[in-house]
């Protein structure tokens, strides 16, 4: 028989589920990390194939889970008869709510019986210890697409006494306006089962769907994000300072490259020009050097596995930026969010990318585009092969320091909250007796 939790909180049990990317894991790890201490036990539960794939690349999320003496189970529900199972009940399921079917008595009814094949395909795929327990209640962990799929509404029903949060799948700035001042509540109504973490009340204005994210049973609530505190960052912040406060007594200077493949942003010439360009630079401007490359987690067939092997000073590695960031004394990025990681390390970035020329979820600027990393001032911008060569120029002149001037107020704004994370978390489970 399972044992009841007592009144400080050991034996309650956190449930995550993964179906996307490492991105997920990263950016609830400090959460995972704050339950363990509280004496959560965590199980973290990968739907897809790919997502157990991508995690399983960083080395420091991986290692993380993994590790002995922590109580953290992995399970695997994915593999591909339940995905494309999934994939179908989800596209059905949206189809339903749009024709609005379910005004229609005879369809609805065909409907539900339908949608109970699926609730229970899905359920069996569960494991039987989070089951047979069904009435305890759990703290489910997800990222916030999951609202719109139908597995939420079984997970909920069927485990009708648990708490749920809905986070993004990563840190990236939604928000366009940045000197906009956006409504938040005065009210956070911490009684609720179901709560919504973004970084900024600026997110919620661009992502609310007027749908399932503007439901009324869902608390939003601006967290920050966790993997940006002074609580998670300070050992990698001091690591990374007496790294580069070192680079000239180093024979080489080390450079991280944090990719992007070609896809829904870059067309495959585009991703290849920048790899080529990117090592034709570096090569011109620094005679000894080490390129460290990250790619996305989504960058399966990259033109960097196609020339790695004809540079012996390229290397792609698998671990967190992060920890990769810290032994680096620049860094250059093909437009991703984890130039913020970079800079909440004090690392310098360049960004290599075109915004008009690849103007999809870019930022508007008059009769142009830029970047809302650009915007943030968290990056010195290159859009061209010449523009990049006069970047790196400068960080050589300037000893690889980061620019004088500081970022955008947003930024500074949303550090502030990210350092309170933990106390709405805190309050979250305070409320309903999840810890003492």
């Amino acid at each position: 028989m399972k044992k009841r939790s007592d009144k400080s909180g050991k034996g309650q049990t956190a449930i995550t589920f993964i179906s996307g990317s490492a991105g997920e894991l990263d950016w609830v790890l400090p959460i995972l990390d704050f339950l363990l201490n509280k004496g959560f036990n965590i199980k973290i539960i990968f739907l897809t194939r790919h997502a157990r794939k991508s995690v399983e690349k960083n080395r420091m999320l991986n290692d993380y889970i993994c590790q002995e003496n922590r109580k953290v189970e992995v399970i695997f529900c994915g593999g591909y008869l339940f995905e494309r199972i999934e994939r179908f009940g989800y596209l059905s399921y949206r189809l339903f709510l749009k024709l609005k079917l379910g005004k229609m008595p005879i369809i609805n009814k065909i409907y539900s019986l339908y949608e109970k094949v699926f609730e229970s395909l899905f359920m069996r795929r569960l494991p039987l210890d989070i089951l047979h327990f069904q009435k305890e209640k759990y703290l489910f962990i997800s990222e916030f697409p999951s609202l719109r799929r139908p597995r939420d509404i079984w997970i909920k029903r069927t485990f009708n006494r648990s708490i749920f949060l809905y986070c993004p799948h990563s840190p990236h700035i939604y928000a366009e306006e940045l000197d906009q001042k956006y409504p938040e509540p005065d009210f956070i109504d911490f009684n609720k089962k179901s709560f919504l973490l973004l970084g900024h009340p600026g997110d919620y204005f661009i992502v609310n769907d007027g749908r399932e994210l503007a439901a009324p049973d869902l608390e939003k609530v601006f967290t920050g994000h966790p993997k940006y505190s002074n609580s998670w960052l300070h050992n990698l912040q001091k690591i990374a300072k007496s790294f580069r406060s070192a680079s000239s007594t180093r024979e080489k200077i080390n450079i991280l490259v944090i990719s992007r493949g070609f896809g829904s942003y870059l067309d495959e010439e585009s991703h290849s020009n920048l790899v080529e360009t990117t090592i034709k630079v570096i090569h011109n401007q620094i005679p000894n050097y080490n390129l460290l490359v990250k790619k996305h987690p989504r960058e399966i067939n990259s033109h960097w596995n196609d020339i790695v092997d004809d540079y012996s000073s390229v290397k792609i590695v698998n671990d967190h930026i992060l920890n990769i960031a810290t032994r680096v004394d620049f860094v250059i990025s093909f437009w991703s969010s984890g130039v913020m990681d970079c800079f909440s390390l004090g690392v310098p970035v360049i960004e290599y990318f075109d915004p008009n020329k690849h103007p999809k979820q870019q930022v508007p600027k008059g009769d142009a585009y830029t970047t809302i990393y650009r915007k943030l001032g968290v990056v010195i911008s290159a859009n061209n092969e010449e523009e990049l060569g006069g970047a790196i120029s400068g960080l050589v002149s300037a000893n690889y320091k980061m620019p004088s001037d500081g970022p955008h107020s947003f930024f500074s704004e949303l550090i502030t909250r990210s350092n309170q994370w933990d106390k709405t978390i805190e309050k979250i489970l305070l409320s309903h007796n999840l810890m003492n």
